[in-house]
């Protein structure tokens, strides 16, 4: 069945900061839902590109080899693929979608690290 989904009731269903969330499919592509506390590991995505989308908080993401990128509620990014990047939450919390191919793993190429999730479905 078709229907909506309200974000902001989905982000209230979890806490535990940098625990993606899956919440919607569209074709081989996830919505994700996370939550940002401190600062995520350096990595990158060698096959696939991340939309990061803020709805609340403010988060700067450091990227290699350029300026960071701050994102405030409204506002969003695409990260290429291959491209070192490090998310930092600047004004907590910070609610972040994210868009990505399915299969994709939250920490990329530093998959042995204590941040690397098992995606849920909510």
């Amino acid at each position: 069945m078709i229907g909506k989904i309200n974000i902001a009731a989905k982000h209230a269903q979890f806490d535990a900061p940098w625990s993606p969330k899956r919440i919607a499919k569209v074709d081989n592509y996830e919505i994700k839902l996370a939550k940002g506390e401190g600062a995520f590991d350096w990595h990158k995505h060698d096959e696939e590109d991340e939309m990061f989308l803020v709805t609340q908080g403010v988060l700067r993401i450091e990227i290699e080899g350029q300026d960071d990128v701050v994102l405030e509620p409204g506002e969003l990014c695409v990260i290429p693929k291959g491209v070192r990047h490090h998310p930092v939450c600047v004004e907590e919390p910070v609610h972040i979608m994210l868009f990505e191919k399915s299969g994709v793993t939250n920490t990329g190429d530093n998959e042995d690290s204590d941040l690397t999730q098992e995606l849920v479905d909510l």
